[in-house]
């Protein structure tokens, strides 16, 4: 007989729950730093232009991240411990200190910034800090850091960048032993430069970059499989209505955005209710444009997964 499944205390889901409960459900309004270095430029763009449907955690994801936070906090306490000057709030705002660039289209938050590590008393670094479980924690320590986590790579060389610093010192932790894995490195300005022009072509685009992968079943495609984006890249689904889908809207700068249909500046909370002269960007549309008529305001288009006639033009649209 087959045993029968244990059942979850009710204690554990409700604590779930409650995270679950007071998790903020906001929208990233920028290209996150931290997401700076990603490999598919194509997944950058669908999150900047809410192409798909924001990922939805569930408790125990939500609280991993919390414990992410309070890591942080420790590795904090123990510089200090050792004598160290960490600088992790902005006196003027009293907030973690803030770097953007393109527009102020990217966004980061440091960590922190060290004066007097024992490497080099003197010396600035913006310190970066993360908890690895065990099996990351020993690729990094035999890969080192630009190789076996690129994205927190480019994430340290981008604070160190915009903030005007040529050392960065990336602190790790492994959670199931609670070893520390610490790493100095020097500013690359030239990666960084590469990166944050790589940005500004997403900003600008309407058209989503090409595929990193054609086949998503593709052995060397396996990041796909965990892709939230994956589909309406690859699987003909229709992009979320909002300004951000919307050909009319554009980025501004100081991180804005304006309709050019009707000439105004858009709220974020404009931005995601979006109007019924949505007209979906072209590029975000599984199918060939076959005809547009400008007095409608409507394109239409013959879809590609089932050959059906589709006119996009928000309350025209058929």
């Amino acid at each position: 007989m087959t045993p029968l499944p244990t059942p979850i205390s009710p204690t554990v889901s409700a604590i779930y729950a409650a995270y679950e409960a007071s998790r903020d459900n906001y929208e990233g309004r920028t290209i996150s730093i931290g997401t700076l270095a990603e490999e598919c430029e194509r997944a950058l763009f669908y999150s900047f232009r809410w192409a798909s449907e924001p990922e939805q955690f569930e408790g125990q994801r939500l609280r991993l991240f919390a414990t992410g936070l309070v890591e942080e906090d420790r590795v904090i306490a123990d510089l200090r411990a050792i004598g160290c000057e960490v600088v992790d709030v902005d006196e003027s705002t009293g907030r973690q200190i803030t770097v953007t660039a393109c527009g102020s289209h990217v966004r980061g938050k440091l960590d922190a910034e060290i004066v007097g590590l024992p490497e080099a008393p003197s010396k600035i670094h913006v310190g970066e800090f993360k908890s690895h479980n065990a099996k990351s924690f020993a690729a990094l320590k035999k890969d080192k850091l630009r190789k076996s986590k690129p994205l927190h790579f480019g994430q340290l060389m981008t604070y160190m960048y915009l903030r005007g610093r040529d050392r960065g010192i990336y602190v790790a932790v492994n959670k199931d032993t609670d070893e520390i894995y610490a790493e100095r490195v020097n500013l690359d300005v030239e990666y960084v430069i590469r990166l944050l022009a790589r940005a500004q072509r997403i900003i600008d685009a309407n058209d989503p970059p090409a595929k990193l992968h054609e086949d998503p079943n593709a052995k060397m495609a396996f990041a796909c499989g965990w892709c939230r984006h994956r589909p309406i890249c690859h699987e003909h689904a229709p992009a979320r209505t909002n300004c951000r889908t919307c050909l009319y809207s554009s980025p501004t700068e100081g991180g804005s955005w304006a309709c050019g249909r009707f000439n105004t500046p858009l709220s974020a909370e404009a931005q995601a209710e979006g109007c019924p002269s949505h007209l979906t960007l072209p590029g975000l549309v599984a199918g060939e444009q076959i005809d547009a008529d400008e007095d409608l305001e409507t394109v239409t288009y013959k879809m590609h997964a089932t050959g059906e006639i589709w006119i996009d033009g928000g309350q025209n649209a058929g």
